[in-house]
Formats: structure tokens, sequence, C-alpha cells
């Protein structure tokens, strides 16, 4: 499966999704609250599921020990991400909570379902691309589910304190290295569980994105001129910046294709579920979310076309 159609099948199987979640609230199927149950159903059992599984399957000593220039080369394109954020966020938010919502959305992408899902389908589930990419993702999976989660939780206050970082899917991040590093014996029943809830945490995502969604009117999530900047800057400059770095460095290809299936990807959801989890509006990350879907069928097969990977 070459690029362009492994990025249109895996954007087709979230807006189709995303379309249940619209269709379902504009005919009035479920109630209005249930846009609050399906994101503290996220918040607090199916993201912290993901967390764990992702952490005890790749955070392992091996692991690390492998593979550590990808997570080396990780954790300094986060932290030039990150820096970005939060110079360009400051600009485009009226209040220090949205500040905080630009600045998530542009330090991360939805390098998760849309990334690993994209990697799986070019190089195949069991490849070594596969694995290289996880073990890629692990530093911005660490930042995603502690500071980055911290940045969504509303009033928590200009310095992050423990209580700020003290929600479900902090917690499972330390639940799910100890299980990974320390090699904790496993039972199938628990591994069952576990994968099982992680599996449905993308789908329920994208269901309430689109329920989200779905009470808006769409003229609405296209006129924030705020959601065009911050994609373009998390589709196009970020990848492209860091990627002709990279290039002009020498760096593996390995490492180069990794960082654009990170890097490259349209926005997450975490500024729909969190928002909606504490009772704050999502229409931002919903705005974001939609945008950043719509143009990253474009913008990723010619990210790769430009720089030789299609």
């Amino acid at each position: 499966m070459n690029i362009f159609t492994s990025v249109i099948f895996q954007i087709a199987v979230l807006f189709s999704f995303i379309l249940i979640g619209f269709i379902l609230c504009r005919l009035n199927l479920l109630p209005r609250e249930a846009s609050t149950v399906f994101s503290r159903l996220e918040n607090r059992i199916l993201m912290p599921a993901v967390v764990i599984n992702t952490f005890r399957t790749n955070c392992t000593i091996e692991n690390i020990t492998q593979k550590w220039v990808f997570i080396a080369y990780s954790a300094v394109i986060l932290a030039f991400c990150v820096l970005v954020a939060f110079i360009v966020s400051r600009f485009l938010g009226k209040t220090p909570y949205l500040q905080k919502i630009y600045r998530y959305s542009i330090a991360v992408s939805n390098f998760g379902f849309v990334g690993t899902a994209m990697v799986s389908g070019i190089y195949g589930a069991d490849s070594i691309e596969l694995f290289d990419y996880l073990m890629f993702t692990l530093p911005l999976n660490m930042f995603t589910y502690s500071i980055g989660i911290a940045w969504l939780v509303p009033n928590g206050g200009k310095v992050f304190s423990f209580k700020t970082f003290l929600n479900p899917i902090f917690v499972s991040l330390f639940i799910g290295a100890a299980l990974g590093l320390l090699n904790l014996p496993k039972t199938e029943l628990v591994t069952s569980v576990i994968s099982s809830a992680a599996g449905c945490m993308s789908p329920i995502a994208m269901i309430l994105t689109g329920f989200v969604i779905g009470g808006y009117r769409l003229p609405e999530l296209f006129k924030h001129w705020q959601t065009y900047v911050v994609a373009g800057i998390r589709l196009v400059a970020l990848p492209a910046v860091v990627v002709t770095v990279l290039k002009l460095l020498n760096t593996p290809q390995e490492i180069i294709i990794a960082t654009l299936c990170a890097h490259a990807m349209p926005l997450g959801l975490n500024t729909v579920i969190m928002p909606s989890a504490y009772g704050e509006n999502p229409e931002t990350g919903a705005s974001m979310a939609l945008v950043s879907q719509i143009c990253s069928v474009f913008t990723i097969p010619t990210l790769f076309f430009i720089f030789g990977y299609a």
C-alpha cells in the first residue's frame, strides 16, 4: 500500500466514525449529555488502557537499549516543537486555557491512531519499521500523557502541581512503564481486558468528536483563523523544517521516515476529549480536528513526495 492510498484509507476510517457521531447528534439518537459520558469514559478508562498497553509492550529495557537513537532523536525534535508551541500559542489564544489548547495542538500531532495505522498499513503489522516507529514515539507518548494532558486540564494554574498530574492517564503511564521495565508476570485475562479497552479508544474518541461537531453549525467550525495557523504549522511547517535539517545532517533514513509519520499527522483528538471531560467548550478542538483531517489528505502525501519517500 503506497503513502497516498494508506493516508486516504486511514482518514476514511476516521471520518466514518466521526460521521456516525455527527448523525447520532443531528438525529437526536443520543441525549446531549452523551458527550460528557463519552469523554469521561475516554479519560478514565479507555485512554489509560491505551497508555498501559503501549508502555507495557514497548517500554522495556531491551527495546530502550536497542533503539535509544530513535528515542534520543525523538526527544530533541519534540523539544523543538514544544518551544515553537510556547512561542506561537501566546499570539493565538485570548485566554490562558485557549493558549494551552493551541500549545498542545502545535506540540504533538495524532501520531498514535493515524501515524501508527499508516506505518502499519505501509510496511505491515509485523515489520521492523513499525517497531522502530513505536520506539520513536515513546517520548511523544510520555509527553502527551503527562505534561500534554496537564495542559488540557482546566484551572491547572500557571505552575504545574502534583494535583494537576494526578489524573488517570498520567497514573496509568507509571503502571504501564512498571509492567514493561520490571517484566512483571501478565495474566491472559488482564492482558485481554487492557488490549480490548485500548482498541475501543480511537473509535469512541472519533464518535465523540463527530457528536461534538454535530452540535455546531459546520460553518462555525471553519471560521476560526487560528485553526488554519495551527494546522499549517503542525501539518506542513514543523515537519518540513525538521526533516530538512535531518537530511542536512545525514540522519539515517529510518529516523527521517519515523519523523514524518509522527509529526506530519493531523491534529489529535485530546483537545476534544479533555475539555469535554471537564465541562469546557470543545469547539476549538473540534474545529482543529475537522480542518486538519481534511487538509492532511493532501499534505501528508505531498510531504512524502517532496522528500522522496512516496
